[in-house]
Order: C-alpha cells, then sequence, then structure tokens
C-alpha cells in the first residue's frame, strides 16, 4: 500500500507549525498581543472616547499580556531546562521532551546538552571502572606483601628460637617486632579497603596489642596499655614511620621500665589540631634512659633510639625526650590526610 502524500494545504499547516516553534515568532507574537489593547483603543475608537484612564488600563493589559505571554515562551521552557538537570544531578536522565512542547531553539541546546550527559556518564562508568581495578590490584598488593613479611617475621622468630645468646636472641626479636609492625600496617590497608590512607585508632590498636604477647606479657595483668587517638585518617605514608616509632617506644617500656615484677601503665595519645599531629608516648616506669645501651666504648644510643630519630627525621616532625619519672616521646609534625602521587609506601 503507497503512503499517502500530503496535500498542499498539510504542508502549509506543518511548515506553519514549524514557524511557530521558532523562538523569535513566538516572542514577536508575544509583543504584537501586548500591543493589541493599545493599538484597538487608539485606533478604532473615536478621539472624544479616548481618556487617560482608558489608555492606562490598555497600557497595563498589555503589559499583564506580554509578562505573561514571556512567562510562557521562555521562563516556563528554562524552568523544565532547570529541572532536568535537577534530576540529572539526583542520578536520573536528563529528558526534557517529555516535559512538554519546547521552541525549536530550546530544543537543540536540550539535545546537545543530552548528548553531553550521556558522553560524561558513560565517562564516568569507565573511570569508576578503573578506579575499582586500580583498587582491588592495590589491595592484592598489600595482601601479598603483608603475607611476605609475615613470612619473614615467622623465620626471624624461628632463628631467634635456636639462638643461644641472650643479646643475639633480643635483636632477633626486635628485628621480628619492626617487621611485624609493617605487616600490621599492609593489614590494615588491605581489611579496610583504604589503600592509601589509615585510621588511627583502629590502627594503634591493632598494632600495640600483639607486642605484649610477643614479649610474653598479657596486657592489663602487670602493665596496661591506654591508646587515647581520634578517628583520624592519616596518609600511609606517615603511618609507616609512625607505626615504627610506636612499636620501638612500646617495645622498649615493656623490656625495660617495669623490671622485677613492677607493674604500670604505658599511654599512647594522639591529638590533632590545625593541620598537625601529636603523638604523646609514656610510661611511668623505672626511667631506663630511652634507648641506651652500655658497651665496652662507654654507654651509647641503641638502635632503637636512632630508629625514633630517623623516622622522626622522615616525617619531618619535631622529637623530644624527656626521661626521669618514666620515659616520655614527643612527636610533633604537619598532617598528611592523603598520600602523596609517587611516593612509595613508607617513603
Amino acid at each position: 500500500m503507497k503512503p499517502r502524500r500530503s496535500t498542499g494545504a498539510g504542508k502549509v499547516l506543518k511548515r506553519c507549525r514549524t514557524v511557530w516553534h521558532m523562538l523569535p515568532v513566538r516572542v514577536g507574537f508575544v509583543f504584537v498581543a501586548a500591543a493589541s489593547p493599545l493599538i484597538l483603543l487608539l485606533g478604532l475608537w473615536a478621539p472624544s472616547h479616548r481618556s487617560f484612564a482608558l489608555i492606562a488600563a490598555a497600557t497595563l493589559l498589555g503589559l499583564f499580556v506580554a509578562v505573561l505571554g514571556l512567562d510562557l515562551v521562555i521562563a516556563a521552557p528554562l524552568r523544565l531546562f532547570g529541572a532536568g538537570i535537577d534530576e540529572w544531578r539526583g542520578g536520573g536522565v536528563f529528558d526534557v521532551h517529555r516535559r512538554g512542547r519546547l521552541p525549536r531553539e530550546f530544543r537543540l541546546v536540550a539535545l546537545s546538552f543530552k548528548r553531553a550527559t550521556l558522553a560524561l556518564a558513560r565517562r564516568e562508568a569507565e573511570l569508576a571502572r578503573a578506579v575499582q581495578a586500580q583498587q582491588l590490584a592495590m589491595q592484592e598488593i598489600h595482601h601479598r606483601v603483608k603475607n611476605n613479611l609475615q613470612v619473614v617475621a615467622s623465620l626471624l622468630n624461628l632463628q631467634a628460637s635456636r639462638i643461644r645468646q641472650p643479646a643475639a636472641k633480643a635483636e632477633f626479636q626486635s628485628a621480628r617486632d619492626r617487621v611485624r609492625a609493617l605487616a600490621t600496617v599492609h593489614r590494615h590497608l588491605y581489611a579496610h579497603g583504604e589503600v592509601h590512607t589509615i585510621n588511627m585508632r583502629t590502627f594503634l590498636t591493632e598494632l600495640c596489642y600483639p607486642l605484649f604477647q610477643a614479649m610474653g606479657e598479657t596486657e592489663g595483668e602487670r602493665i596496661k596499655l591506654e591508646i587515647d587517638a581520634p578517628e583520624l585518617q592519616m596518609s600511609s605514608d606517615q603511618a609507616v614511620p609512625l607505626s615504627l616509632i610506636v612499636t620501638e617506644a612500646v617495645t622498649n617500656a615493656i623490656k625495660y621500665a617495669y623490671p622485677a615484677g613492677r607493674s604500670g601503665t604505658i599511654g599512647i595519645r594522639l591529638t590533632e589540631a590545625d593541620g598537625h599531629v601529636e603523638l604523646d608516648i609514656r610510661d611511668d616506669g623505672v626511667g631506663i634512659p630511652a634507648g641506651r645501651v652500655e658497651t665496652e666504648a662507654g654507654t651509647r644510643d641503641g638502635i632503637g633510639i636512632q630508629l625514633i630519630n630517623g623516622f622522626s627525621r622522615q616525617l619531618g616532625a619535631k622529637l623530644e625526650i624527656e626521661e626521669g619519672n618514666g620515659t616520655r616521646y614527643l612527636v610533633r609534625m604537619k598532617l598528611h590526610r592523603e598520600r602523596p602521587d609517587g611516593l612509595a609506601l613508607g617513603g
């Protein structure tokens, strides 16, 4: 069956509809309609019937028609456009065509904007998939590094069990604790899904309590551990050196601060203010000189205090050590909430 051909009148009607949906035509019609009351009054009535009140009324009527018409022709499509943008921002699809018939110029702009939103949505989906893949890859890396570090710590522990010299055995155990501290960082990053930042409250708890077990102590019996830390997100590049400082300080306190069955408390307090962090580690023990050991050449700093000083320099932190009624380590540094690009974990 052949399609019916449009008649001449139909073509003209279609052309008129196309012209009517052009914005300049609609605006022009509004102005003509607005001027009609005044034109009719001044042009058709006799001069004797003209009065200021009638002219004012016709003018006001024309202004009302102009405002109403411009609202329908311009403001209403703009409101539809804004509602479509709000819906798109809320997660929907930008589509103003289903909201009403728009002038041709508005429809062209809406079509261009819709194409842009669809392209942007496709690009965002691609980026989301890429970020998810990167996150999974980073988590897998942290998981594997954690496993490797745990293997190294187990080997050091096994080797320490075969050593008879107490000093050498203690050195192996210290190395084991440092490796375990690094493994704790990677385990925390893997378990909590944050590959660049660490929640310091849960991290310090996970880090410190196993140290008691490694030293043959039970936390809360002879030596108590008190941790006061906020829900603070810190860059992993800062958390790694900080974790090693905490490991060295807490290990030294457990080893040396409470001899002969003495009891006490080790306190760790982390505070943040004005973009700076302060780490306060203290014990109420016998006040053993912080990390110093006796050698044939005299008293010198042991490897523990050397590491604490080195990690403080790496953090760009100011380190203060107070000795006397116990030992206190005070570390002040600038906070990095995000990991800088291009830096390896732990510097």
